[in-house]
C-alpha cells in the first residue's frame, strides 16, 4: 500500500484537551491563532513518562552495542546511516506576514547551513529496500535566547519522509522498540509483529514508503514546535526541477546497496539542489495533536505556508572527511536551538533524552571526550566554496581500494 493510501487510514483527531477558554481558533493563516507560547494544554505529560523514556533511552543505547559488535564501530542510536552531506544557504523570506515572521523567521537574512541525508532505522538496511529516510540540518548565525543557554549561534531541524510517525509516543517507541531487539536478527518476523498491532497500518508505514531519490522526496517535522507565538510543524519540499522530474521515478529492488548514496552524489555534482521550508501552523487542538504524532494534520485544511528556503550549488555529497567528521563529531538535535522553537510533545520530549545518551555513548566508544558544536560553516572539513572533487565514481559495492586489496 502507498503512503498516500495509507495516510487516508490514518485519523486526524483524537481528544480534547484544552480548556474552554482555549476553543477560539483562527479559520484563516492571516488571523490571529489562540495559542501563544507559554500557553498551558498544548502538551500534557503523562503520569510515568520519564521511566518510560528512561527504558527507550537504554533500548537504542543497546541497538548502538549490537551494531558496534556487527560493524566495529558506534553509530547514532537512530538516523545512523549516513547517505550525504552537503553545504549551502538557508534563506528566510522578506515580507512575510505577522502569523509566519517568528522566531528566527522574524526578519529576512541568508544563513550558512548544512544538511546531511540519511537512513533511520536503527539497524543498518541496504538502500534498494523501503525505509524511512530523514535530513537533519544546522544553521549558522541564529541570534537568540538557546534553550540550552549554550552561546553557539546555531539552530538544528531534523526532518522524515512521512508526516506522522509510528512511534508516535514513549509507550508505543517502547513496545516497538522491543519488538525489534527480539527479532534483532530476523526483521520478517519483527515485521510481522507490527501487522498484528492495533495501531498496524502506522506501525508498517515506514517499510510502505515508496523507494524514492532522496532529492525528490518531501520531510516533514512529525512533531510539533513552538513557532514564537504560536505552535507549528514543519516541512521540506523540492523544488528544484531537475528533483521534481524524479518524483515518479524509483529505486530498483536489484539497485546496489549502496544507490542512495551514490545517486545522491552523482545528482549534488550535477546539479543545484533547492528546497523551500514551510511552516503548518496550529489552529485546532481537537484536530491537530501536539502529543501524540502518530495522528495527520490535515494538509488541505491546515495547509504548510513557505517561511525560507534551501540552496545547495553542486558540489561532491560524499566526501569522507565531511561524512565522517559529521558521523563521529558533532550532533544535530532539534533541542539545539531558540526557546521560541522548543521542541513540544511526548515524542520530542523522549528525543531529548534519548539523543543524549545516544551521543555520549557513541563519542565515549569511539573514544571522544566531547561533540563539537560548530561556530561557523569555516569549521567544517571541506573545501569553500562549494566543492566539486574529482573522485571516482563507485557504483559498486567496495572502493577500488578495497578491491586492491583483496
Amino acid at each position: 500500500m502507498l503512503l498516500q493510501q495509507k495516510l487516508q487510514t490514518i485519523p486526524t483527531r483524537k481528544h480534547t484537551s484544552a480548556g474552554e477558554d482555549d476553543r477560539s481558533y483562527a479559520t484563516g493563516f492571516g488571523q490571529t491563532l489562540t495559542y501563544s507560547r507559554d500557553a498551558e494544554g498544548v502538551e500534557t505529560i503523562q503520569k510515568g513518562e520519564a521511566e518510560k523514556i528512561q527504558a527507550v533511552s537504554d533500548q537504542f543505547n543497546r541497538f548502538q552495542m549490537m551494531n558496534f559488535n556487527e560493524h566495529h564501530h558506534c553509530l547514532r542510536g537512530t538516523h545512523l546511516k549516513t547517505q550525504g552531506c552537503v553545504l549551502g544557504k538557508f534563506i528566510v523570506h522578506d515580507n512575510l506576514p505577522p502569523h509566519l515572521a517568528q522566531g528566527m523567521f522574524k526578519n529576512p537574512g541568508t544563513y550558512d547551513v548544512i544538511l546531511r541525508y540519511s537512513s533511520l532505522t536503527p539497524k543498518l538496511v541496504p538502500d534498494n529496500i523501503s525505509a524511512p529516510r530523514g535530513i537533519g540540518m544546522k544553521i549558522f548565525g541564529v541570534k537568540g535566547e538557546k534553550i540550552w543557554g549554550e552561546d553557539k549561534q546555531t539552530q538544528d531541524w531534523t526532518m522524515n519522509n512521512y508526516p506522522v510517525l509510528e512511534l508516535r509516543d514513549p509507550q508505543t517507541t517502547y513496545e516497538i522498540a522491543d519488538s525489534l531487539e527480539r527479532n534483532w536478527n530476523h526483521l520478517d518476523k519483527f515485521g510481522e509483529e507490527q501487522t498484528k498491532r492495533a495501531d498496524a497500518e502506522l506501525a508498517t508505514m515506514g517499510g510502505a514508503l515508496a523507494r524514492q531519490y532522496m532529492v525528490a522526496m518531501p520531510e516533514y517535522s512529525q512533531s510539533a514546535y513552538r513557532f514564537g507565538d504560536y505552535v507549528a510543524k514543519f516541512g521540506v519540499f523540492p523544488t528544484g526541477e531537475a528533483q521534481k522530474a524524479l518524483e515518479k521515478e524509483y529505486i530498483p529492488e536489484d539497485a546496489p546497496i549502496n544507490t542512495i548514496s551514490q545517486h545522491l552524489r552523482d545528482f549534488h555534482m550535477k546539479n543545484k539542489v533547492t528546497y523551500s521550508f514551510c511552516a503548518q501552523l496550529l489552529q485546532n487542538l481537537q484536530e491537530q495533536s501536539v502529543d501524540d504524532i502518530g495522528l495527520i494534520w490535515d494538509e488541505k485544511k491546515y495547509p504548510f505556508e513557505q517561511v525560507a528556503h534551501l540552496e545547495f550549488d553542486p558540489q561532491d555529497s560524499w566526501l569522507p572527511e565531511f561524512r565522517t567528521w559529521w558521523d563521529d563529531r558533532i550532533t544535530v538535535n532539534s533541542w539545539h536551538g531558540l526557546k521560541e522553537h522548543r521542541p513540544l510533545g511526548s515524542t520530542n520530549r523522549a528525543r531529548r533524552v534519548v539523543y543524549a545518551e545516544s551521543r555520549k555513548l557513541r563519542l565515549r566508544v569511539n573514544g571522544f571526550k566531547d561533540y563539537i558544536e560548530p561556530a561557523s560553516i569555516n569549521e567544517v572539513p571541506v573545501p569553500l566554496p562549494a566543492p566539486q572533487i574529482n573522485l571516482v565514481y563507485q557504483p559498486a559495492l567496495t572502493t577500488p581500494e578495497v578491491k586492491s586489496a583483496a
